[in-house]
């Protein structure tokens, strides 16, 4: 569909539940791990997000024996996809994370790989990366921009390991990468960091990951150090997407209703878990609030949707790696929020969100057209806002089927 309008919604006092998709940071770190590890073995969950259908295609043309079921995917592996020799080409779409981790995956391949995406997938930085795995004597080439995808990836001479730097600043998925395939080498691999971590909790989710799968990992203020392991499948079950449940928990904080996303647990290790302590601290505080999300730069784009409709402003900090996310984020939210009267202030790693007024004044109920610069993100975000107001027109929603591709479906729930 090219279009979809958004009517306001009034649920005050209305109960909801329903399940978010499984969520893609973990499904994504379980599948490079799975490619890693010998016997026959099952990851449950729906699966349904592009990214993970992307990563998971990529890993059969591998050669890794796996096999998409209905809940999930079997996989029937003997690592025989390392001794491959053939050339192969990865396209990976606009899904940073897969081709951030299978860019460390496929040094253990003895073929040469290229990994490649679409053009906005060709502008997303991916240099503090190769520049770490070129440490561990990785020869890895730029096809076209220093710095950026496609790149040809040769498989290891030698899988020694060793001592690694990496900048912590512009990426925890970097810095991921490197932890999923640490056990792999025949040496202890220790990952210095360089600089603050953006997005630790994301980090900490691969680390916790890695522990389940009984991978040693030491892990200090300087970074970690990860042992060598021959990895077993085991069976594991993929919960749902915080980053999912933050559109619901803001509709509950918005709308005075109540909506039980079923499938994600209060004892989650996911990142985007923290954004109800958000949603606490507004319905508790007076504000104006200085709010670091840093560690949730997911959730920050639900939380510009929801700061309009507080009565205080709310200025929403250290979020400069929204920059360079499926789209300028930063840049995308803001020009959307303004076209419907919300006064605005942004600098480089910041945004500043205003009370909105005079909605009937400013006749922001009349076209409004919410482009989606092709971002789920931007597209659920604004989905999110349009509730409250009603007539808006969100551009492009088939964009969602990026991580949720249920999303409009589940929303219709609601009128």
């Amino acid at each position: 569909m090219e279009s979809i309008l958004i009517p306001k919604l009034s649920l005050q006092g209305k109960k909801f539940e329903l399940k978010v998709p499984s969520s893609k940071s973990l499904a994504n770190r379980a599948l490079v791990l799975a490619a890693l590890s010998r016997g026959v073995f099952q990851l449950h969950g729906d699966f349904e997000a592009e990214d993970i259908q992307l990563m998971l295609k990529a890993l059969q043309a591998l050669g890794v024996q796996a096999v998409r079921m209905k809940k999930g995917t079997v996989f029937k592996n003997d690592l025989a996809w390392m001794d491959d020799e053939r050339d192969l080409e990865l396209f990976l779409g606009n899904a940073g994370t897969a081709l951030r981790f299978l860019t460390s995956l496929v040094l253990f391949r003895k073929g040469k790989t290229v990994v490649t995406g679409n053009e906005r997938m060709q502008h997303r930085p991916i240099g503090d990366l190769v520049d770490a795995l070129r440490q561990l004597g990785a020869e890895i080439d730029y096809l076209k921009s220093e710095g950026y995808p496609p790149l040809v990836v040769h498989g290891l001479k030698r899988k020694s390991g060793g001592l690694v730097r990496i900048k912590g600043n512009m990426s925890s998925q970097f810095v991921s990468s490197l932890l999923l395939v640490a056990s792999a080498f025949e040496e202890p691999l220790e990952i210095v960091l360089e600089g603050k971590l953006v997005s630790r909790p994301y980090v900490e989710m691969t680390i916790d990951l890695l522990r389940r799968w009984d991978i040693s990992v030491q892990y200090s203020t300087e970074g970690f150090r990860v042992f060598p392991q021959q990895l077993v499948g085991m069976d594991a079950v993929i919960e749902g997407d915080a980053s999912a449940a933050t559109y619901w928990w803001a509709l509950e904080y918005l709308h005075g209703c109540v909506i039980n996303v079923l499938n994600v647990q209060n004892d989650s290790k996911q990142g985007d878990m923290q954004f109800q302590k958000v949603l606490n601290m507004l319905k508790t505080s007076s504000g104006p609030f200085q709010i670091d999300m840093n560690d949730m730069p997911d959730a920050a784009l639900t939380l510009m949707a929801l700061a309009p409709f507080h009565h205080s402003e709310i200025v929403i900090k250290n979020i400069g790696n929204l920059r360079v996310k499926e789209s300028d984020r930063i840049e995308a939210m803001s020009t959307e929020l303004r076209k419907c009267g919300v006064q605005v202030e942004v600098e480089e790693d910041w945004i500043r969100i205003g009370r909105l007024r005079n909605t009937r004044r400013l006749g922001i109920r009349e076209g409004i057209k919410i482009e989606t610069y092709g971002d789920h993100r931007i597209a659920m975000s604004m989905a999110v806002f349009a509730t409250m107001l009603g007539d808006l027109e969100i551009m492009d929603p088939d964009c969602v089927g990026k991580t949720y591709s249920k999303f409009w479906n589940h929303l219709k729930m609601l009128y």
